[in-house]
């Protein structure tokens, strides 16, 4: 297991932070999905978009999202992860939207660190438990067992209007938050 990166922080995003947020997305979704979607798909999704999307999200978000990076040591946003309070999936009261860290980054302890951050912000909220929406078929759902993510849920993929993909996305659950918003995860 790599270390920590020595010059890495976490934060609060700021909305300076919106274009590097993009870029970490879109590389993701472009690197990491690639196997699972057409890449006509992953094309349209731009940097200028999800900028915009991601400024909405900070301007309008209400009390309970929180949205944290991790940033390097010239404040660059290498990974982000987004969480809400939730009653999507009772009795899980937050959801973990979204986490992103640039592929260079990953193994580094960046999205376990991005994970505890927004854990420990929703806990602060007053919510007990976590979940989140993986796709069944992306490698990250080992990352989530091995924070010990309980598979609690099935579904279609909800974006399937323009193409007609036989994909589902797995639920993860952890009953218990506090577990997740310590700095070893306990």
């Amino acid at each position: 297991m790599q270390s920590e990166l020595p010059n890495m922080k976490i934060r609060k995003a700021i909305e300076s932070d919106c274009p590097g947020i993009a870029r970490v997305q879109v590389d993701s979704y472009r690197t990491a999905y690639a196997p699972i979607f057409p890449q006509e798909y992953l094309d349209h999704f731009t940097y200028e978009e999800q900028e915009g999307d991601w400024r909405g999200l900070l301007a309008s978000a209400d009390q309970g999202t929180v949205l944290y990076v991790a940033v390097d040591d010239a404040d660059e946003v290498i990974g982000y992860a987004l969480g809400a309070p939730s009653s999507e999936m009772p009795p899980y009261e937050s959801e973990l939207v979204a986490l992103h860290v640039c592929q260079t980054y990953q193994g580094q302890d960046v999205g376990r660190q991005l994970v505890a951050a927004v854990s420990a912000a929703l806990y602060a909220q007053g919510c007990q438990s976590l979940f989140l929406w993986v796709l069944a078929d992306n490698p990250a759902r080992a990352f989530y067992e091995k924070l010990g993510g309980v598979l609690v849920g099935k579904k279609p993929w909800e974006n399937n209007e323009y193409f007609k993909l036989d994909i589902y996305e797995m639920a993860y659950g952890w009953p218990d938050i506090h577990k997740l918003a310590g700095p070893s995860g306990s």
